[in-house]
């Protein structure tokens, strides 16, 4: 059955990209040219698991969680629900009232699809860096709840930021943004982070059902990895 859409969630990935603040840049480079040597290729210098848009499995923040490879393909597939949060403010606490406005349209299996406009702020700003808004512990736990099967955002983390560097101090008020994924890994939920044009599925709606897929790097041993993450519409 072929979609009226495909809508790409995943940011271009380039050079010195914006990422998590203490995070390696992203460096690649050509080292071969068509013209000149017959075939043209790059070769990436350096990168993290979690550069650009990327997934999240357990063993990020569980001890002995599962890896990429350990989880079916399924895993990393399926229907869900983009809900619409972008009225909440720069570094603001995404809480349970928030997502239970929606509670009727997030179902026990769910991809849950956070729209908070993020996506498309990003840049070396303090904003996009440190202030994107954030689920704290009880609305995690609220998700574990709904039993949905993977959650995703726009921001850099679906936790808040809590670190202290010289351009911006902690911006997480309430729990702690390494529970928070340690509560949604342990209950093997998939996290995807640094989503983009998740406003194109809504349709001008509060929220809207897609079908998505969001398969990461197959890389063994790993605790998540870049993927090219597509919201199919039907």
């Amino acid at each position: 059955m072929k979609p009226r859409k495909i809508i790409d969630l995943s940011h271009l990935m380039f050079n010195f990209m914006p990422a998590w603040p203490t995070s390696q840049n992203f460096i690649y480079e050509q080292t071969r040219n068509a013209a000149r040597d017959g075939s043209t290729m790059h070769v990436i210098h350096q990168m993290t698991t979690h550069t650009g848009t990327h997934i999240d499995t357990p063993l990020h923040f569980v001890v002995g969680g599962k890896t990429v490879d350990q989880l079916p393909i399924e895993a990393f597939t399926g229907e869900g629900v983009v809900i619409d949060l972008s009225h909440k403010k720069a570094g603001e606490e995404i809480t349970v009232d928030d997502l239970s406005v929606f509670d009727q349209e997030i179902n026990a299996g769910d991809v849950l699809m956070i729209y908070t406009g993020w996506g498309s702020k990003i840049g070396y700003t303090p904003e996009y860096l440190f202030e994107w808004p954030y689920l704290a512990e009880e609305s995690a736990m609220y998700l574990v709840d709904k039993r949905v099967k993977a959650v995703g955002i726009d921001g850099l983390s679906i936790g808040g930021w809590d670190g202290d560097l010289p351009g911006h101090g902690p911006i997480a008020r309430k729990g702690s943004p390494a529970e928070t994924h340690r509560i949604l890994l342990g209950a093997d939920i998939i996290l995807m982070e640094a989503l983009t044009n998740l406003d194109r599925v809504l349709e001008g709606g509060s929220s809207n059902r897609a079908y998505f897929i969001y398969a990461p790097i197959a890389l063994k041993g790993a605790e998540g990895g870049p993927c090219r993450a597509l919201a199919l519409m039907f």
